[in-house]
């Protein structure tokens, strides 16, 4: 009986496992997604079959996933019960429209999903959705209104009410209009940034100005997911243009900046991405670096420090409001100490000699 419980004990845990485990490019962020190279679909037929194309196994990886990504709205045609497996990909649309035409094996009923917005949880919006008729049939995803340059999701998934039709083979013979670059702006010259104490400083030059286009920068913290913090007016003018603008308020650390040049069609490009670390002025300092009976120290701003032994024990935390003030250092024992404060600033050094 004790070794029946134990099997049933280790099934359980593997089974669990293998309903925790994720295809390719899904979860709760869908950054990963596999980015569509338009050189699968080099030399492939575009009848029914893939010779000369590439093939993709999703077998391996979404056999045990019998459910859709939860952070991705379902499929807004099949019986989503029966969808599961779900690969990801992500392109920039080339052009205005797309198709994404995908070929199957016999095990495979297949269909596509695809989506503006991401890659965060919750912030995908469906824009086209097709499913084959059967395995082996084949399926074709039309899209329209893209905007070139602007980076779009599609997943791939199975949807049968058998499971082993859920996962097989298949290939992007005849797809068009997926592209696996960021389009460049080309009339963007000289795009800088330079971190001036609590400030970054940012510069760029351009010819042949249209009064009815406008930039945005954009910032981000990791160089992924973006936010627009500034909309500068292009000057109408045929001579060399520069720009320059300050972000008052950059990120703590490490700071990723574009600039997004839109035109009145609605298209847009981007610039490289440019990164500057923000200048980190101290809060506070202290005046020299050996404690009498106390330590002298000058707050520029309201600050919450903690005081701790060179092992990094805290012994006390104090909080300052700006101005000059000293902390007692009389009870403290010989030796090296730190006093940090909690927004991060690298800790400053003082010894108590005796």
């Amino acid at each position: 009986m004790k070794n029946y419980l134990v099997i049933l004990a280790l099934s359980l845990l593997m089974s669990l496992s293998s309903v925790g485990q994720l295809c390719p490019g899904g979860g709760s962020n869908f950054s990963a997604a596999i980015m569509f190279d338009p050189a699968w679909i080099y030399g492939c037929n575009t009848g029914t079959s893939c010779n000369g194309g590439v093939a993709f196994d999703n077998r391996a990886a979404c056999l045990p996933i019998l459910s859709l990504d939860i952070c991705a709205p379902g499929p807004s045609v099949g019986n989503i019960l029966n969808s599961a497996s779900n690969v990801w990909f992500k392109f920039y649309a080339s052009a205005p429209t797309a198709v994404v035409s995908c070929f199957q094996n016999t095990s495979l009923v297949l269909g596509i999903q695809a989506f503006t917005g991401g890659p965060a949880c919750g912030a995908l919006t469906e824009i086209g959705c097709a499913l084959s008729g059967g395995p082996s049939s084949g399926v074709q995803l039309y899209l329209s209104s893209l905007i070139p340059g602007k980076l779009y999701y599609f997943r791939i998934f199975g949807s049968a009410n058998p499971i082993s039709q859920r996962t097989g083979l298949y290939c992007f013979c005849g797809s068009t209009g997926l592209g696996n670059f960021l389009i460049l702006s080309a009339r963007i010259n000289g795009f800088s940034g330079e971190a001036s104490m609590n400030k970054i400083n940012l510069r760029w030059t351009t010819t042949s100005g249209n009064a009815n286009q406008y930039f945005e920068l954009e910032r981000s913290s990791n160089g992924s997911l973006y936010t627009r913090i500034a909309a500068i007016p292009e000057q109408q003018t045929g001579e060399l243009k520069t720009y320059t603008i300050t972000d008052e308020k950059p990120l703590e650390g490490l700071n990723y900046y574009r600039i997004k040049e839109r035109y009145p069609d609605d298209h847009y490009e981007y610039t490289a991405t440019i990164l500057v670390k923000k200048e980190q002025t101290p809060g506070f300092s202290i005046s020299g670096n050996i404690a009498g009976a106390s330590l002298p120290l000058l707050v520029k701003n309201p600050v919450n420090l903690t005081l701790s032994d060179i092992s990094g024990h805290i012994l006390q935390r104090i909080s300052f409001a700006p101005g000059k003030h000293s902390i007692p250092t009389g009870q403290l024992a010989k030796g090296v100490y730190l006093l940090q404060s909690l927004n991060g600033e690298k800790a400053q050094k003082f010894y108590v000699l005796r």
